[in-house]
């Protein structure tokens, strides 16, 4: 990366962007050798490691996994990392290296009677990250078991480990190939044959602070508090037994959040500062910078660093002292880049084949980019009606109608491709063919019809318990209010009911009660803004929202805060379009 401090524009090396725009669009390539991957069996496997981690364990079931940690007695970070489970007896540890051996030898220490074996790395780990990263996977191992959802694993039988994860933002798949096999040689040329673009360290940097995905000894250390980290919102279950740290990790959830916590900063005068340096304001520490990248999604350089918990409202422009020069900065919740999911892009890529089908007569490129979109969502049903018609234009009907038969072997429910494959038919001359498909639309109509009648006789069943129950509710919280006006518990109670049932001016009292009596009720405040959008108090509610944001910022309550933060943002970028008009 070319960068100088001060107020200067940045730009990347051409090679560096490259790599970037690969993994951002297509399919890009990196060996892990930071990382490591080992195996711990046992009859006692889970039991053991439920009572080390942060997370609950026991929810995982065969194939699933999840990110957790381990800390000290205070709370402070050991070692995090992802735990796969393979079997009742069997799980998989993905592991920073740096913190491979500390972890390791936290848990040997516990291990006292139980029946578990910590295994020692057994797999070369390679990484293939980007939006066409399933379609570059199943080339190079075909019919292969894939890993379905975000953070779950198949093992294959020749031992070839395959996890879906992302490390840069975008959908991935780490790929762990047995030591010293025959198989992985083959698979790792096959590999660097089909996806040959190499990712190398610049490159993935940028990508990993996009991402908002944390270091150990770059972005935290064995200093750190985890809720310090932003890891507890992952890492953590607050529900699950006893664990060392997990009293700490507790009170900081229950009253309040660290002083510093881990968030973006956006520069927005070109600035690029160095790690490890302060952000002053008013000659006073507001935080500490730790990982520093120039964005190409942002234009500008970025930072993971920790803010003091009073200046942690997102999309707040600060004028900072770093370095003794002044920078204007934009506080951002991590991570910076928001993942676009397959159907998203498949989305767009339907979008586009439309577009230039509106504008050209040629169908060559619409087509290669609808199949595009299928292989990006196999059940996009209106990428496949969309191609269908297209590939009919060209007189490819027998094309057409194996697509269609593909799109019905995916969702036999799919009216539309049976509809489809009976014009198709028709065109052909093949009557009975053509005839049997619309019986088994009109079939699979009719079934949804009556569906549709059932569910909506039981939703009404159900409503009316719901609607008893309400009531039962409130006279339960009014009982309340009689005696103490200011209960918390009961107002928001009584708010969320009126909410629930759309009476938003009965919602609009016991909600301020509850934000003026207890002014750090994340949650109230999301409530009332939500009410007072309902009736167009529009004003009242970015304030409220506003005033919530901070609160629940303090308090490291994330699911508000980003609600309230998308909320505020529609709020006032519909605002400065109505005021453009």
């Amino acid at each position: 990366m070319n960068s100088t401090t001060g107020n200067t524009t940045s730009t990347l090396e051409t090679s560096v962007l490259e790599e970037y725009l690969q993994v951002r669009k297509n399919c890009g390539r990196f060996q892990l050798s930071d990382y490591q991957l080992f195996g711990i069996t046992g009859a006692d496997v889970f039991s053991f490691l439920q009572t080390q981690t942060t997370n609950d364990v026991h929810l995982l079931k065969d194939g699933q996994g999840q990110d957790s940690a381990i800390v000290d007695r205070k709370g402070r970070l050991i070692a995090s990392f992802s735990i796969y489970r393979e079997s009742a007896s069997a799980a998989w540890i993905f592991v920073e290296v740096v913190q491979a051996d500390k972890l390791k030898s936290h848990l040997e220490t516990y291990i006292f009677r139980e029946d578990v074996t910590i295994g020692s790395p057994q797999h070369t780990l390679q990484a293939l990250q980007g939006p066409k990263s399933l379609l570059i996977l199943n080339q190079i191992i075909p019919n292969a078991q894939i890993p379905e959802k975000y953070n779950s694993i198949c093992v294959q039988s020749d031992n070839v480990v395959l996890i879906q994860k992302s490390l840069t933002g975008e959908e991935g798949y780490l790929i762990g190939l047995p030591c010293g096999d025959v198989k992985s040689d083959e698979l790792l040329s096959a590999m660097e044959t089909i996806c040959p673009e190499s990712i190398a360290a610049p490159a993935r940097e940028i990508l990993r602070v996009e991402a908002g995905i944390p270091l150990y000894g770059k972005d935290m250390t064995a200093k750190n508090v985890l809720p310090e980290t932003g890891l507890e919102h992952t890492s953590v279950s607050y529900n699950k037994g006893c664990y060392i740290g997990q009293e700490i990790i507790a009170r900081i959830k229950t009253y309040g959040a660290p002083n510093f916590s881990l968030m973006g900063l956006l520069f927005l005068n070109s600035f690029s500062p160095l790690s490890e340096t302060d952000v002053l304001l008013d000659e006073k520490k507001i935080g500490l910078i730790k990982s520093v990248v120039y964005s190409p999604a942002l234009e500008n350089y970025i930072a993971l660093a920790y803010l003091h918990k009073d200046w942690r409202s997102p999309d707040v422009e600060l004028n900072v002292t770093i370095n003794g020069e002044a920078v204007k900065v934009k506080t951002c919740l991590l991570p910076f880049y928001q993942l676009q999911t397959r159907s998203d892009r498949s989305g767009k890529l339907l979008e586009e084949a439309l577009e230039i089908y509106r504008t050209e007569e040629n169908l060559d490129r619409p087509i290669e980019i609808l199949r595009e979109a299928i292989a990006m969502d196999p059940k996009h049903a209106a990428a496949y009606e969309a191609l269908g018609v297209f590939l009919s234009r060209q007189n490819k009907l027998d094309e057409a109608i194996a697509l269609m038969k593909r799109l019905v072997e995916i969702d036999p429910q799919e009216i539309m491709a049976h509809t489809n494959l009976s014009v198709y038919y028709m065109q052909q001359g093949r009557i009975e063919d053509a005839e049997f498909e619309k019986g088994e639309a009109t079939a699979i109509q009719f079934e949804k019809v009556m569906a549709q009648k059932m569910s909506e006789r039981a939703k009404a069943k159900d409503e009316e318990k719901d609607k008893l129950e309400r009531a039962r509710k409130i006279a339960m919280f009014k009982e309340v209010l009689e005696i103490d006006p200011v209960d918390a518990v009961a107002n928001f109670g009584l708010g969320s009911i009126f909410h629930e049932t759309k009476e938003y001016e009965q919602a609009l009292a016991p909600l301020q009660t509850v934000v003026r009596e207890n002014k750090d009720y994340s949650a109230a405040y999301l409530l009332l803004g939500k009410t007072q959008e309902q009736l167009s108090r529009l004003s009242d509610a970015e304030k409220t929202y506003r005033d919530g944001i901070a609160v629940a910022s303090k308090k490291g309550d994330l699911m508000p805060l980003k609600e309230m933060q998308t909320r505020l943002h529609a709020l006032t970028t519909k605002s400065k379009s109505t005021s453009s008009v």
